[in-house]
């Protein structure tokens, strides 16, 4: 067996600032074989791990986003800073795909994920330094992984779907740091009691943000809204002379337009004359009053339509007494055509009585200035809009982010269970992966104590934004988990305390997909020797192919070998020159 690394100490002052320098002893030993100015990908994970680092955890702090028209937004969700990041290198917009598939799937935890992603890759280059192969490296993360996932299944408590007490717990422990206590008691308020309207169903559960308000004017409305102002249905003068409310409408699920012009082919018709030009206004207006008399003979209400509805159809049917939605967005549209129990049609040829959905009520509304339509009473299928307020789009925007991430937390909580919050659970797992590192008795066991030590780059953010010396905190962290308090974590203090008893808790199915994806993509990423520039074809291909194979091709472009797009030798030009906004080597 080797043995288990020296532990290595952050308090060095060659790296006064580095989130992912473990606390641990150190050894400073000279490489027995590293691998020289190859190819080193870790810089580049490393960059926008400690990017996203500064808003972990309840004290982090909000990133302003500017993009190049000048529209600034602030957030501290990691998934929305990654989406706004322009990232050049490739091994960048690996890490950054990765992050991003991850919120995809699980919906919570990126920031997490690009931390733990950051530390790997950190503890990998310094295996790496001692002589450690990347294969041996890969196989012991993988060891781990599988050991880190397991404990924190094991630790996990059942929450059910009527626990509201804990519920709202998780919910709050979603939001807090980003808002105030007030608020985050309305945070958890509203998305528990949303999510259990639809039986946990997120599919069935949409949220609408709008300015003009805050959040004590957030409500919850039992049934679809339609944005209308967003699908570009125009309120005109005959529609806006209908009733506010319709009762008991029928309804027609319209996937396509409302347009007398058929397909999608573009066409020239010349005339000669002011007859040919009459008939063809007339020809026009034929095709319009069969598309109207074909939707009011089946009895329609209202019409949902996924693209766009012709202007003079949509003021003929409004003065018929049917109201036209245009261009509803795909969800919308589904959950209109499911929940009213309305069969879709591609075309209003196809219309009939039998394929008209119901609703207690269509109302057409305003909210915050913007024109909305709510169905509500669905018969087929429940279905529960959220809608937000904000003081600004931003803040709206915002607000609508904050919820539904209290979401995704209630429902990972009921169908996975939770563990505690703070860090504990990465600490708890943590010791776990150290305990199995004694068990193996090849240089993998190197990989899977650096493992145990990465995973510790969780909690050591969490008390660093905390403003708490991270080398105290770990210690006394370490200190209780050794006594048998699984559930010693970080508070919003950055003390160390009875997570549990305080009502801090994670869904373990978000540790789990963190500790998946990071560590899978510390693996892909250390399987990569080097980066090669793929040849094609075309007149360019030559230029490609290395800084000496322009040498006579005769290309008239600038090939830049001083310095490539956005990484100009001064650092001040190029398309994405400036950080965060380019993050290259």
């Amino acid at each position: 067996m080797h043995p288990r690394p020296a532990r290595r100490s952050n308090g060095s002052s060659d790296h006064p600032a580095d989130p992912f320098r473990s606390d641990r002893p150190g050894d400073d030993r000279a490489p027995e074989h590293g691998d020289g100015d190859g190819f080193d990908p870790v810089p580049e994970a490393r960059a926008i791990a400690a990017t996203l680092a500064t808003t972990l955890g309840p004290n982090g702090l909000d990133k302003l986003l500017i993009d190049r028209g000048g529209t600034a937004l602030v957030t501290n969700t990691g998934a929305t800073v990654l989406d706004a990041l322009e990232i050049d290198s490739p091994i960048g917009r690996v890490v950054r795909d990765a992050v991003s598939t991850h919120g995809d799937r699980v919906g919570d935890g990126t920031t997490t994920t690009a931390v733990l992603i950051g530390a790997l890759l950190a503890e990998a280059e310094r295996l790496r330094e001692r002589g450690v192969h990347p294969i041996s490296i890969a196989d012991g993360y993988a060891t781990a992984r599988r050991n880190a996932i397991e404990r924190v299944r094991e630790r996990s408590t059942p929450v059910g779907p009527g626990d509201d007490r804990v519920l709202q717990q998780v919910a709050r422990t979603a939001v807090t740091g980003r808002w105030d206590e007030t608020a985050a008691d309305r945070f958890a308020d509203l998305a528990v009691g949303a999510i259990r309207g639809v039986g946990f169903d997120a599919a069935r559960l949409t949220v609408h943000a709008y300015p003009g308000g805050g959040l004590a004017d957030a409500e919850t409305l039992d049934g679809v809204l339609v944005d209308t102002d967003a699908s570009s249905t125009a309120i005109d003068d005959e529609v806006a002379r209908f009733p506010r409310r319709i009762d008991a409408p029928a309804i027609a699920a319209v996937d396509g337009g409302l347009s007398p012009r058929s397909g999608d082919v573009e066409a020239t018709v010349s005339v000669d004359d002011a007859e040919g030009l009459t008939a063809i206004h007339e020809h026009g207006r034929r095709s319009r009053s069969r598309l109207v008399d074909a939707v009011c003979d089946a009895g329609t209400d209202v019409v949902v339509c996924q693209r766009a509805v012709d202007d003079a159809v949509r003021t003929s049917l409004a003065r018929r007494g049917v109201l036209a939605i245009e261009r509803a967005r795909r969800d919308e549209f589904d959950a209109i055509a499911r929940a009213s129990g309305a069969q879709t049609v591609t075309e209003h040829r196809d219309l009939t009585p039998d394929a008209l959905g119901a609703a207690d009520a269509v109302r057409r509304r305003t909210i915050g200035g913007t024109p909305a339509v709510a169905l509500t009473g669905l018969p087929n299928e429940s279905h529960v809009s959220v809608v937000v307020r904000g003081g600004t789009d931003h803040v709206a925007e915002e607000t609508r982010r904050i919820v539904d991430d209290c979401v995704v937390a209630i429902r990972h909580a009921v169908s996975g269970g939770i563990v505690p919050g703070g860090g504990a659970g990465f600490v708890d797992a943590s010791r776990s992966v150290s305990a199995r590192a004694r068990g193996i008795d090849d240089r993998s066991a190197l990989a899977v104590e650096a493992f145990a030590d990465a995973l510790e780059a969780v909690p050591r953010t969490l008390a660093r934004n905390a403003a708490s010396d991270p080398i105290d905190v770990l210690a006394t962290l370490r200190a209780r988990h050794d006594g048998g308090q699984a559930a010693a974590g970080i508070d919003r203090s950055g003390a160390v305390r009875d997570v549990e008893a305080a009502g801090v808790f994670d869904p373990a199915a978000v540790l789990t997909g963190c500790l998946a994806t990071a560590s899978e993509t510390a693996i892909a990423v250390l399987r990569i020797d080097d980066a090669l520039v793929a040849g094609g074809s075309g007149p360019d291909a030559d230029c490609r192919r290395g800084p000496d194979a322009d040498r006579g091709h005769g290309c008239s472009h600038d090939h830049g070998h001083g310095g490539g797009r956005g990484s100009d030798r001064d650092g001040s030009s190029g398309e994405h020159a400036g950080y965060p906004w380019a993050l290259s080597h």
